[in-house]
């Protein structure tokens, strides 16, 4: 059973930062959820029915967009949460890790679907090489910027999955170890901290890899 969440966001003021629980490991929800368990079997039932739905919905020339991205964010948790599909309004942290404050987010999202979304169509990423560099810095990019509340790491794998079935490839298959997950935060904390996209990179290319061996 989930334990509670050590990499709570500090935030404050509005209901993003509502809490059911004196403990604050539960936001409040509108299906008035109040353990973790459960908050976790509604968001996972909610990002396999996106999943679902977006992969007969999306078209291979369809274009990756902002839009897109809010609209992936709120059929994943617009069932659970009153703030699905916008970006945040309040500031959140978490150790070794502190974001673009809310009011910057317009700005970088519109900077991020210009200058990285853009440029990466799927029908661009021929070889395997390009592909990885592509989602890399997409996921990179995307993770230094924290434009959601929470789900923004399933929000943009599921993107990046719909580039990849775009562009000829399977649904990636990510490490769900314990050491997979940490070695996919060092890799965010690399793009936040650094710009650095290596490691991110080479993680998309062990997930490719996982994938054409199922």
């Amino acid at each position: 059973m989930p334990g509670k969440r050590d990499d709570k966001y500090d935030v404050s003021g509005n209901i993003e930062a509502q809490y059911v629980d004196d403990a604050q490991t539960v936001l409040v929800n509108k299906l008035d959820l109040v353990d973790l368990e459960s908050i976790y079997t509604a968001e996972e039932e909610g990002l396999a029915n996106t999943y679902e739905l977006l992969l007969s919905e999306v078209r291979t020339d369809t274009k990756m967009s902002c839009e897109i991205l809010k609209y992936i964010h709120e059929c994943i948790f617009g069932r659970l949460y009153e703030w699905a599909g916008r970006w945040r309004t309040v500031q959140i942290s978490k150790p070794g890790a502190i974001w673009p404050a809310a009011q910057y987010l317009d700005q970088s999202m519109a900077d991020f679907e210009r200058g990285v979304l853009s440029i990466y169509p799927a029908e661009s990423l021929e070889g395997d090489d390009n592909f990885c560099e592509a989602l890399g810095i997409i996921q990179g990019e995307f993770l230094a910027i924290h434009p959601f509340r929470e789900g923004n790491a399933r929000t943009i794998k599921l993107m990046t999955d719909l580039i990849s079935v775009q562009s000829g490839r399977p649904l990636l298959v990510y490490d769900a170890t314990d050491k997979g997950i940490k070695g996919y935060i060092t890799a965010a904390k690399a793009a936040l901290q650094k710009a650095n996209y290596r490691p991110m990179i080479e993680v998309i290319r062990r997930a490719l890899s996982a994938a054409r061996q199922e």
